[in-house]
């Protein structure tokens, strides 16, 4: 099955044609009737596709899951992006907001002083290593064990800087400490240079969605007051949590 073709499939749907039976898929994308068989039993078997009882087959509820976890982010980035430039103009350093992505960190928004002479800067989609730095931390922090465990047994974890943590029981006492302290703190793990706060987002749940980052070059961020910067960023988190 190639993903071409699957696609293929998947695109003929729309508002105005939510159902088709085989033989249309086959007249539609020109190809036998033999080979859309072949690609709906695999798309029913991990639902993308459900069949009525009339042979005719839809969009499946595996969609409905997909378009949840974006919904999440979406409402997430919209609801957080405000506070974040509250917070970046108080501070005059940049705000990120990350959400774990497999292994991996991913950078959903940011929010960052334009005239600043050095600032801290990340792109929407930036992919980041779970292991290092204050934003991916206070995302690991609460994880499930087996996680940390596939970052090492994968050989993901590498030094980048020298402040990077790349013993696994020296990361697990620094993990437990983020739990504890409830929020991550990194200087140069992954940037030289550069010193982070990092803040868990949890959702009604009570699981860890997403972490609100503050960062900066570390000479003007030595100054900057920790109790102030961990009370303001809690307090930002608390009134984004009740939306989620």
């Amino acid at each position: 099955m190639t993903a071409n073709k699957v696609l293929n499939i998947l695109t003929l749907f729309t508002m105005d044609n939510r159902s088709m039976t085989v033989e249309e898929i086959s007249t539609e994308l020109g190809i036998p009737a033999s080979s859309v068989y072949r690609h709906i039993r695999v798309l029913k078997e991990y639902g993308y596709l459900i069949e009525d009882n009339y042979g005719n087959y839809k969009l499946g509820y595996k969609f409905l899951e997909l378009a949840n976890i974006v919904r999440a982010d979406i409402s997430l980035t919209s609801i957080a992006k405000s506070y974040m430039d509250e917070l970046t103009t108080r501070f005059r350093e940049t705000t990120i907001l990350n959400v774990i992505s497999g292994l991996n960190a991913v950078c959903l928004t940011t929010s960052v002083i334009d005239n600043a002479a050095i600032k801290v800067s990340s792109a929407e989609g930036k992919v980041m290593p779970l292991f290092g730095g204050a934003s991916a931390k206070a995302l690991l922090a609460y994880q499930d064990d087996k996680v940390i465990d596939k970052i090492f047994d994968n050989n993901l974890v590498n030094k980048i800087t020298e402040n990077t943590i790349t013993d696994k029981n020296k990361l697990i006492e620094d993990l437990l400490k983020i739990k504890r302290e409830g929020y991550a703190t990194s200087v140069g793990e992954l940037d030289e240079g550069v010193k982070a706060y990092g803040f868990p987002i949890k959702n009604s749940r009570g699981e860890v969605i997403a972490s609100l980052t503050i960062a900066g070059p570390e000479f003007r961020m030595k100054h900057r007051s920790e109790e102030d910067i961990v009370e303001a960023f809690k307090s930002v988190i608390r009134k984004i949590e009740v939306y989620l």
